[in-house]
């Protein structure tokens, strides 16, 4: 079955009373407008899903709007359930790190980021940024 709207409400307000996250079981079409935007102090965040699905322990995309001159600081998303993330940049520029080694893309880029490796991203350029996040945790391995 295929929704058109955000069946899942945006987090935070996906914490249960158990602390858990209602489980991603469709389809789901998400437009724009439908996306509430969050003032943040560097920008902007627009959250579109965050749960488990039937085959990850965590899947989850946002969208974020990163004003001129606003970053991230470096961090790892080496968890206890190691995290894999993807950024897809819509709009403006942005100076990319990876473990110390800069590189600076535009529009269009696809950028991936590895658990274990130190990343980071800054807005380098005059104009917002504007990239969609989508970071996948894998299910643990069964037992044997």
């Amino acid at each position: 079955m295929l929704r058109t709207q955000n069946p899942i409400p945006p987090s935070p307000a996906l914490a249960t009373a158990a602390g858990t996250k209602p489980r991603i079981t469709e389809s789901l079409v998400l437009d724009w407008k439908d996306l509430k935007s969050e003032p943040r102090p560097n920008g902007e965040r627009r959250d579109a899903f965050d749960g488990p699905t039937g085959s990850l322990a965590n899947f989850e995309c946002h969208v974020t709007t990163l004003n001129p001159g606003e970053g991230s600081v470096p961090h790892t998303h080496d968890t206890p359930v190691p995290t894999e993330e993807a950024i897809l940049l819509k709009a403006g520029t942005l100076e990319v790190s990876v473990n110390g080694v800069k590189k600076t893309v535009g529009a269009g880029a696809v950028i991936y980021f590895a658990p274990k490796d130190l990343t980071g991203v800054k807005n380098p350029g005059k104009v917002p940024a504007v990239y969609f996040v989508v970071s996948a945790q894998a299910a643990a391995a069964a037992a044997k």
